[in-house]
């Protein structure tokens, strides 16, 4: 075998299937103590051999679905959690060294220092900075590091990878849901509670990355002249999504799920089939639903009950409105919301939250971001760009009720969709 064909089997669909059954394994069988060293291993070589560090990608988003550890304290941090930032750094460094990369360069540059400069100015009226409040900032310039790095350290085109890899993930969260339920003792308990915790994310952040995920099947629905076998695998998704129970992702998924069939439906010379599989799919659910009714009432009746229960959200909205009241220029700081306990909280919506935190200057650096992303994104039209604005915007759309911009399972899988098409656009244009 070739050099050229060992590299090419990194950007192969086998590679990225095989990264994801790995990463199922690993967290079935709660050894992400070993599977993430060995995955952070590899990303190290990728990124000291490869001047492309694109098969990185999927090492670094599959690794975040690896952790199975729900107990997670200071008293037993893993090895991995250390390794983690040391192996990243050091193989940037090389990375850049070796192939002399140009890294301050970005359409995201601008909103990026903006925010950063937020975050800076918000100490001002913080009560407070400690080494906590440091760690925070410290991980909002880690999220930039990692765009800048691979926004410069791409090559070519690799939507198609992006969105493949996207798929792949929404089959490996949703089999991890699937098998928590499985695993459960009483699942009508676990639905009722909302107990699901994964290791890497409980309902919100689970459902976070489905909104972000499923798309991706409708896209190949559309796509693939059998696409139609794609609307069941969309449906099981949809299914374990609502298992989640998270009101927030579930409400926000029901406006994606509108703008999904429109673009399943336009321009498709595949249409009929699509929609011949959406109602035997249909009716296959409500049989499975009327079989398995005791479960999916449970899940209905608590998601009904809650539905306008805002869960104090209406009070935290209105304390993120009198604290941007009291300082509207700077914000109150990171740590402007606290707990009676004096552990750090967020006001579950993006839009308070920053104003709260950051003030104006803040409000500034996310809309400016916000803006250039969408415009990235759609700078050329195609069904491509389209199902990853749809994805985003459901995740933004989720980000209105719960927290989701500037946590780390958003930020570094937006950070990397903005990398890759953003070298999309450069490709395509040399070409013309």
């Amino acid at each position: 075998m070739d050099k050229a064909k060992k590299i090419g089997i990194f950007f192969s669909p086998y590679y990225l299937a095989s990264v994801s059954l790995a990463t199922l394994a690993l967290w079935y069988f709660h050894l992400e103590n070993y599977g993430i060293p060995v995955f952070l291993g590899l990303m190290f070589m990728i990124f000291i051999l490869f001047e492309d560090v694109v098969p990185a990608v999927p090492l670094l988003l599959n690794a975040l679905f690896m952790v199975s550890n729900t107990d997670l304290t200071f008293a037993n941090i893993p090895l991995y959690i250390y390794l983690t930032p040391v192996v990243l750094i050091v193989g940037i460094i090389v990375h850049v060294i070796r192939f002399k990369v140009r890294f301050f360069r970005g359409k995201m540059t601008l909103g990026i220092g903006i925010m950063f400069l937020a975050v800076l100015l918000s100490t001002i009226n913080a009560e407070f900075v400690d080494i906590n409040y440091i760690f925070y900032m410290v991980i909002g310039v880690l999220y930039a590091f990692l765009y800048f790095f691979f926004n410069n350290s791409m090559k070519g085109d690799h939507v198609n990878y992006l969105i493949l890899m996207m798929f792949i993930l929404g089959l490996l969260v949703s089999a991890e849901t699937l098998l928590y339920y499985i695993r459960v003792e009483d699942v009508l308990v676990a639905l009722e509670e909302k107990s699901i915790d994964l290791g890497w994310g409980i309902s919100n952040y689970i459902a976070t990355y489905l909104i972000m995920f499923i798309p991706t099947t409708f896209y190949y629905a559309k796509k693939l002249r059998y696409g139609a076998f794609f609307i069941p695998v969309a449906a099981f998704e949809i299914v374990m999504l609502l298992f989640t129970v998270s009101r927030g992702g579930i409400t926000a998924f029901a406006f994606v799920f509108i703008l999904l069939v429109v673009y399943l439906f336009i321009k498709n010379k595949h249409w009929y089939s699509c929609f011949i599989a959406m109602i035997i799919t249909a009716i296959a659910i409500m049989l499975l639903v009327y079989l398995n009714r005791s479960l999916f009432l449970a899940s209905f009746d608590r998601f009904g009950r809650l539905l306008f229960d805002d869960s104090g959200r209406l009070d935290i909205y209105a304390d993120a409105w009198a604290k941007f009241k009291d300082h509207p220029l700077f914000g109150n700081g990171i740590f402007a919301r606290l707990d009676t306990d004096g552990n750090f909280r967020m006001f579950h919506n993006t839009i308070f939250h920053v104003m709260a935190t950051m003030g104006s200057v803040g409000l500034v650096g996310l809309i400016i971001q916000v803006v250039t992303m969408f415009l990235v994104i759609l700078k050329k039209w195609r069904n491509e760009s389209v199902i990853l604005a749809i994805a985003i915007f459901g995740a933004h759309l989720h980000g209105m009720v719960d927290n989701v911009y500037l946590m780390p399972q958003f930020m570094i899988l937006l950070f990397l969709i903005i990398a890759v098409m953003e070298n999309s656009n450069k490709a395509n244009l040399k070409i013309e």
